[in-house]
């Protein structure tokens, strides 16, 4: 009786706050991501490049009962995007512009520009959270230049979440979908490891004019 006490008290809370975009977030657990490359790293330095507008950029999509949600992608992924780029790359550094100082002047240096796009929607009429959320995740390898794209790797990742789990935790859904697009991020990242290991080395033995 108690938790259905409480479960009716959620709803009538859900309810009260219609109408608005309710804000969520996406960050995955890191833990999860963390030793899952294994110790064959490609010996180069990789940048992950978010522009500042992007850490500030705040998208609003569906959840339930007519209402929204609203979530800033890149902010919250940026760690784990990170972490992701970590397990594969032995040296890894963040930039938040083509002239940031920090990708340095290695010709062998892989720069990374992620693109996230999401989805939302859950089927109930009266509860706010979204029941699915899709997020996916692309990241284009370019020379430090940013001329040239070595590879394009897109993964897409999907979280469930019904209301006797989101109830404790509105942004269930989300994660688990952030947490899914990362892992297969990993994943499709070491299966082109290859060819960007052998982009990089004969970058720098060209001194950056690799074909």
């Amino acid at each position: 009786m108690r938790s259905r006490l409480l479960a009716l008290a959620t709803l009538a809370l859900v309810l009260l706050l219609g109408g608005c975009a309710h804000p969520i977030q996406l960050v995955p657990e890191p833990t999860q991501l963390v030793g899952q490359g294994g110790a064959n790293k490609i010996d180069r330095p990789v940048v992950l490049m978010v522009t500042d507008a992007q850490l500030s950029q705040e998208v609003v999509s569906p959840g339930g009962g007519g209402d929204k949600v609203s979530y800033k992608p890149y902010k919250d992924l940026q760690t784990g995007m990170y972490i992701v780029l970590g397990e594969v790359f032995s040296t890894t550094r963040l930039a938040n512009s083509p002239q940031d100082p920090r990708i340095g002047t290695d010709p062998a240096t892989v720069v990374v520009t992620p693109t996230i796009t999401t989805t939302s929607h859950s089927p109930s009429l009266l509860t706010w959270p979204p029941t699915v959320f899709t997020v996916s995740l692309e990241f284009a390898f370019r020379d430090t230049s940013g001329a040239r794209t070595l590879a394009t790797v897109r993964v897409q990742g999907e979280g469930r979440a019904e209301f006797d789990e989101f109830k404790s935790d509105f942004s269930l859904s989300a994660k688990r979908a952030a947490q899914d697009a990362l892992a297969r991020m990993l994943k499709a990242i070491q299966e082109q490891s290859d060819a960007l290991r052998r982009w990089s080395t004969a970058a720098r033995a060209a001194g950056g004019t690799a074909p």
